[in-house]
């Protein structure tokens, strides 16, 4: 064990001390590209610069003057030899496929069948090491060697960058600094000089004598990419002839292209103005472009398919040739769906809308549309393919538990089943079962096992369930309407208790232009009942904190509720490599029908417990790329719930509480312990305990969070958290729980961390340690905690460890 811990030591400290001096790594008269810095540039970002570099200096760890990723190369290209690769590849093709051959000659096709997928991946396993290296190259990065000849492409790239963005008196040079005390650092530095932009002062359209091209032009100019008194740039010149195609094929210029787009720059000598033309050339040996009218419209639905001696039928609705070999899908569902007719001109937008809101009906593995111009007829094809109408999913996996770091098994089946009457619409019985390691409610220590079981039959209706026309429902379809309902039972059984739960909800979902995506729960209905074991009874009846809220929650109740919610992914929030942004609106209120004086007066709470509650928050998160390998995200998340009416008696349904702490929260305090504000549970002796989960109707959460790639597939990040729970009415057994406009800012918790995040590429695996350094339920002026962190697992101001899949915002 000794020897294999000087190993490690010795590896450590090559890595260490060869990547301080990577000069070592240099061969004769080669020198270090060691940094590379931009000076002089005022409106152009050094971000956008310095992606123009042609030759990047080697990644440092917080800008330390040395860099292990060098080392680890270096490492690695020691043991490297492309030659044995090469031979041990051809070595494992000769052997695999001798193996197919024979199991083929054998008749043994399932074994041959896996055999080449065995060499397949052998293949990408071996053509990997070839292209990229082996595992520590890939870690690693080979050294920076200055090559000035890459240096000189770089200032030059530069130049054109600026006078892509308008800077076309603008100056580029730069300087080499040799540094170290054998001079073989090279510190080069780009001296730019912007000098004054040029700004398009005025635009002009020509399109010959073609009249109706220049009403589209002129109609659409409102939305031109390209502003009077804008500077120039020549990425909104591209992004404009690519909206002028776009425009164009949506008024029947069919074999319209950006090519046809042609701009003249006009520069005055003695200004830094400029005049702009964006002509329209006219096609080769035509007088002008040919706007196309469709003269029919073919809907297959079922390609692909074949049937032996059937002829498809033939059927026209609504205008379109609909054919099939079995009648499947109503005709007056799909043409909801479908945007182009006869007799109108073509259109690319709604030809892509087409193609967009068939596939969204999850019913075809494929949606093509193209069109036959052949026999002087315009002629729109649409193709699709079934996917099967049944499809079984299974899903086997382990959650860990965050506050023990336990395993627990889960298993999910779901069967779909598609069309099930002829409507377009989706049946899908789904199922879980799982286990997980739990703390007691009495004791957070002590662990114990849940079981949960939920089954769930949905419908999906691909338009509105509602009295409204074909032709309404046709103008709706463009929002990719849905009508959901379902109906379900939700069982949870712990030591101290057994809760049932039988739900039904109905409600809509749409998505307008903008992408803005609308979920309407008109209605959500809750019966719930539990069982209680004996000491969680005499525990409740004991506890008089939760005498006001677990007493209520586990008694027979009626909850019913209607909610909205609206979100929009700005960016591809989530998976962009730019900044991006996602924000959701929620709104609920519960029991509207209790508002009903003849409902309300015959209700009899004795053997049901109803609630009547408003409900609402916002969620935002921004994630910002900055520099090479490194991102800045934050999260904001404010919340309010409120009860009313005699039925409440200002209480909420528990599952309606907010609760703070947590993987996905204030990381530094344990899941749904944290607050109510400067709240704390205390033993006999004054010492702060976390048994008991704290709920409270209004929230205020926020995160900031610094990640980068470490290595390859390894991120950190760096985290502050910041938040609490409150409630609105004072609580004698709760001090200091109730929300206080000249108090709340003193009782937001504070916690700050450091974490690890494994990225799978199928799942990113997430380690976050958190440290409480604001305790809000410390006596004012003690509440800094930072001198008393330690490294103990089970105290208050040790490390808390959070387990968690994905990113936590």
């Amino acid at each position: 064990m000794i020897i294999k811990l000087i190993k490690t030591f010795l590896l450590l400290s090559i890595v260490f001390f060869s990547s301080c001096v990577g000069t070592s790594y240099l061969q004769k008269d080669e020198k270090l590209l060691y940094k590379q810095k931009i000076k002089g540039n005022e409106n152009i970002s050094s971000d956008r610069l310095e992606d123009l570099y042609r030759q990047k200096a080697n990644r440092r760890i917080l800008l330390l003057p040395f860099s292990p990723f060098v080392a680890i190369y270096e490492l690695g290209k020691a043991e490297y030899d492309a030659e044995e690769i090469q031979k041990e590849k051809e070595n494992t093709q000769a052997k695999l496929s001798s193996k197919i051959e024979q199991a083929r000659n054998n008749d043994k096709f399932n074994k041959a069948t896996r055999l080449e997928r065995k060499l397949n991946k052998k293949n990408q396993k071996f053509n990997t090491k070839l292209e990229d290296g082996n595992l520590f190259m890939r870690w690693g990065e080979p050294l920076a060697v200055y090559d000035s000849s890459r240096i000189e492409d770089t200032k030059n790239q530069m130049e054109l960058y600026l006078e892509s963005k308008g800077y076309f008196d603008s100056e580029v040079d730069y300087t080499v600094d040799f540094r170290g005390v054998t001079k073989k650092h090279a510190i080069v530095t780009y001296h730019v000089k912007e000098n004054s932009a040029y700004r398009i002062d005025t635009i002009f359209y020509d399109a010959g004598d073609d009249k109706t091209i220049m009403s589209v032009l002129i109609g659409s100019k409102r939305n031109s990419l390209i502003k009077v008194g804008d500077v120039y740039e020549q990425s909104k010149l591209t992004s404009e002839r690519e909206r002028i195609e776009n425009i164009m094929k949506d008024n029947g210029y069919y074999t319209f292209s950006r090519q046809y787009v042609e701009y003249n720059v006009f520069r005055n000598p003695d200004t830094t103005a400029l005049g702009l033309e964006i002509l329209i050339n006219k096609p080769q040996g035509l007088s002008k472009h040919k706007r196309y009218a469709l003269d029919k419209v073919n809907f297959t639905t079922d390609v692909n398919t074949l049937i032996g001696g059937l002829k498809r039928t033939s059927e026209k609705f609504n205008g379109i040739d609909y054919s099939y070999y079995n009648y499947s899908y109503r005709k007056k569902v799909l043409d909801q769906r479908v945007f182009i007719r006869p007799g109108e001109y073509y259109s690319l937008e709604n030809t892509l809308n087409t193609q967009r809101q068939l596939a969204n009906l999850d019913m075809f593995r494929f949606v093509n549309i193209k069109y036959d111009t052949a026999g002087g007829d315009f002629i729109a094809n649409i193709f699709t393919s079934p996917l099967e109408k049944f499809q079984l999913s299974n899903e086997v996996g382990v959650n860990v538990n965050v506050t023990f770091g336990l395993p627990g098994p889960f298993y999910n089946v779901s069967l779909k089943n598609r069309n099930p009457f002829g409507g377009v619409e989706i049946m899908e019985l789904s199922g879980r079962i799982g286990y997980e390691a739990v703390a007691t409610l009495s004791d957070q220590t002590n662990v114990t096992t849940a079981t949960e079981a939920r089954a769930n039959l949905g419908f999906t209706f691909p338009h509105f369930l509602f009295p409204l026309g074909t032709t309404v429902k046709s103008k709706f379809a463009l929002l990719n309407p849905k009508t959901k309902t379902s109906v379900g039972f939700n069982f949870t059984q712990r030591p101290e208790y057994e809760r049932s739960n039988l739900n039904g909800s109905f409600g809509y979902s749409w998505q307008n232009k903008k992408r803005w995506i609308y979920d309407l729960t008109v209605t959500d209905v809750n019966f719930i009942e539990s069982a209680l074991d004996s000491t969680f009874q005499q525990l409740l009846e004991r506890e008089s904190r939760f005498g006001g809220q677990l007493s209520r929650s586990f008694l027979p109740s009626f909850v019913s509720s209607s909610s909205i919610t609206v979100s929009k992914n700005f960016n591809n929030y989530g998976q962009a490599k730019s900044r991006a942004s996602y924000l959701r609106l929620f709104a609920e209120t519960g029991g509207n029908l209790l508002n009903i004086n003849a409902i309300n007066e015959s209700l009899n709470q004795d053997s049901l417990q109803y609630f009547q509650f408003l409900k609402a928050s916002i969620d935002y998160r921004t994630y910002i790329p900055y520099g090479k390998e490194s991102t800045f995200a934050y999260r904001f998340n404010v919340g309010v719930a409120r009860p009313y009416g005699r039925f409440s008696e200002d209480i909420l349904p528990y599952e309606k509480y907010y609760f703070a702490g947590g993987s996905n929260s204030i990381r530094a305090w344990a899941p749904r312990r944290l607050g109510p504000g400067s709240f704390v549970e205390t033993d006999d002796e004054g010492n702060f305990i976390y048994n008991f989960e704290q709920p409270g109707e209004i929230i205020l959460e926020t995160s900031f969070e610094v990640r980068r790639n470490l290595i390859n597939f390894l991120d950190g990040a760096l985290f502050l958290d910041a938040g609490n729970v409150w409630t609105f009415a004072d609580d004698a057994e709760n001090p200091g729980s109730q929300f206080k406009l000249n108090e709340f800012y003193k009782e937001i918790a504070i916690g700050t961390g450091f974490g690890l995040r494994i990225d799978f590429s199928f799942l990113i695996l997430r380690f976050d340690l958190g440290f409480k350094l604001y305790d809000p339920a410390r006596e004012p002026g003690e509440r800094w905690t930072i001198s008393e962190w330690n490294l103990g697992t089970r105290q208050n101001y040790g490390p808390a460890l959070n387990i968690g899949i994905g990113y936590p915002f």
